[in-house]
């Protein structure tokens, strides 16, 4: 549900006066807390630590966000605390607290939050206003730089679940989303900067051939890595390995314990 929906639906539901409505902004961060600091944040009305590498603030925004204008505004602000700190979950809730509350263009004016602006170039164009889909782009575009290269789609599609399932239309549009910044960039053979050139069919399957076969190449890795862990515990706890234990620990199927039967048959 988007936070325009939930809005209407409090507020008929308890016939509250606009006035005294305001919204909550709760934020979950994997860091020190120096990150407050580092991008100037004002001061949270509710801090919480978990542990030296996890905390939680919260923010009291004054007003709610119901029209297309405000509402836009909302996620742009979301989505730049996502590009800047390493965020774990984000929230908003329509509450009636009012003491204090905060204006929205506060952490637009006086923050020093990456604009989505400045970190990826947008044409000036009503088109391209979509800043989930932004979001997402930038998301590939450093992972490329990171890892030099090809982005599973799962793990694209994890990251903007995790990230924007809250701000979306619906899950349907976010996939949707998710699948037009692949493609982009699938078809550019995972280069920021190259061109788009229009490929035929067999080239188009060649590339997706080579990009499935690493892919598969890299679970492959993965997958004997989990078999070898388990039968290290299994042997230091003196455990019989058998191909229920490997699956208990791993948490691999059946059908995927016996493809590699021969790395872990060999060790009984």
């Amino acid at each position: 549900m988007d936070i325009i929906t939930e809005n209407k639906q409090i507020y008929n539901k308890n016939n509250d006066n606009l006035s005294n409505l305001s919204t909550l902004l709760k934020i979950k961060v994997a860091g020190d807390g120096c990150e407050l600091f580092d991008y100037n944040l004002p001061t949270p009305h509710t801090y919480k630590r978990f542990d030296s590498n996890e905390y939680t603030i919260e923010y009291l925004l004054n007003g709610v966000f119901w029209t297309k204008q405000s509402n836009n505004f909302l996620n742009e602000i979301l989505l730049r605390f996502n590009i800047s700190m390493n965020i774990k979950n984000i929230e908003t809730k329509t509450v009636k607290d009012k003491p204090n509350a905060y204006e929205l263009k506060l952490f637009s004016s006086s923050s020093n939050l990456k604009s989505l602006s400045k970190v990826i170039h947008k044409p000036n164009t009503e088109k391209y206003e979509d800043s989930i889909f932004w979001g997402i782009k930038l998301f590939v575009e450093t992972y490329i730089g990171q890892n030099e290269g090809f982005v599973a789609y799962s793990t694209l599609e994890n990251y903007a679940f995790t990230h924007y399932v809250d701000l979306a239309k619906d899950k349907s549009t976010l996939r949707a989303k998710c699948r037009s910044v692949w493609n982009y960039y699938n078809d550019r053979e995972w280069q920021t900067d190259r061109k788009y050139i229009k490929k035929n069919k067999e080239e188009v399957m060649a590339n997706r051939l080579e990009n499935i076969t690493k892919l598969n190449e890299e679970r492959k890795i993965k997958t004997e890595i989990k078999i070898k862990a388990a039968i290290d515990y299994l042997n230091k706890t003196d455990k019989k390995i058998t191909a229920k234990a490997i699956g208990e620990f791993t948490k691999l199927n059946k059908n995927t314990l016996t493809k590699y039967k021969d790395l872990w048959k060999k060790k009984l």
